[in-house]
């Protein structure tokens, strides 16, 4: 009796082994399908995002296409191209006072120093993000001596 204790004993280990193997095993493979899920999921999002943009722009085109046969056609693409902006929440940078996170200073000319003299390419953002930083002429006191 004691020698099929002795042998249930290891018997019982090695079961208890394998089931922690396949529990192992199934939960590896759980893991796999979910990362590739999340992997898909990612791809199907920037692809419904990149789609839902293009279809607005697909109006545009449309708009851009219409040039000939109305008069009104640019003015139509310019409202069409600002509501799209606007719902996209896309802001002008209207900051006057020069910030180098949101001005690019490309040149400088006579004036206060650090001020902005001309704004040359409009800046945007959108969330307090910057998308484009406006490009400037800054001011710059020239000493002559």
């Amino acid at each position: 009796m004691e020698e099929e204790t002795q042998q249930q004993a290891p018997l019982e280990q090695k079961t208890k082994e394998q089931e922690y193997l396949d529990q192992l095993q199934r939960l590896q493979a759980d893991f796999i399908n979910y990362r590739s899920r999340v992997d898909k999921e990612k791809l199907t999002t920037i692809d419904t995002t990149k789609n839902n943009i293009l279809l607005k722009f697909l109006e545009v085109k449309d708009n851009f296409e219409r040039i000939p046969k109305a008069d009104k056609g640019v003015e139509l693409i310019y409202k069409q191209m600002q509501t799209i902006f606007d719902q996209e929440g896309v802001q002008e940078i209207i900051d006057m006072n020069y910030n180098p996170e949101m001005h690019e200073a490309i040149a400088t000319a006579k004036g206060e120093e650090n001020t902005i003299i001309e704004v040359t390419r409009k800046g945007y953002r959108r969330n307090g993000k910057v998308l484009r930083p406006s490009q400037v002429i800054l001011g710059k006191n020239e000493k002559t001596t």
